[in-house]
């Protein structure tokens, strides 16, 4: 890409979302905070989780996995949301993948009898 002097324009608006395609993480920032990254450049973190080698870091979604659906996403962002709960404090009441937080039942339920 080139600049083309004289082709700016100004727009006021109070947000502003770009939507330019996914070229990778910023890899400055990444320098500074010195995450790991893999050898496509995404950050790199351990199977099944999205904490990075950088305590309190976190990572999902395109820079973790790379240019992906926006589902994947989607759910990687939640998924990290409930990590990141369960790292600020001992549990999340966040839903996991799927919605549904398994439960154990510790009581067998008491028999009923029904009068003949």
């Amino acid at each position: 890409m080139e600049e083309v002097a004289g082709s700016e324009e100004r727009h006021d608006a109070d947000l502003v979302l770009l939507a330019m395609g996914f070229t990778g993480p910023e890899n400055q920032l990444l320098e500074q905070l010195a995450v790991a990254q893999t050898p496509r450049s995404n950050i790199s973190t351990p199977e099944g989780s999205y904490r990075t080698c950088v305590d309190s870091v976190f990572a999902a979604g395109d820079c973790r996995r790379g240019q992906s659906l926006v589902v994947w996403g989607i759910n990687e962002g939640r998924q990290a949301a409930r990590e990141i709960d369960t790292f600020l404090q001992p549990v999340s009441h966040l839903p996991v993948s799927g919605g549904i937080i398994p439960r154990t039942v510790s009581a067998q339920p008491e028999e009923i009898s029904v009068p003949a």
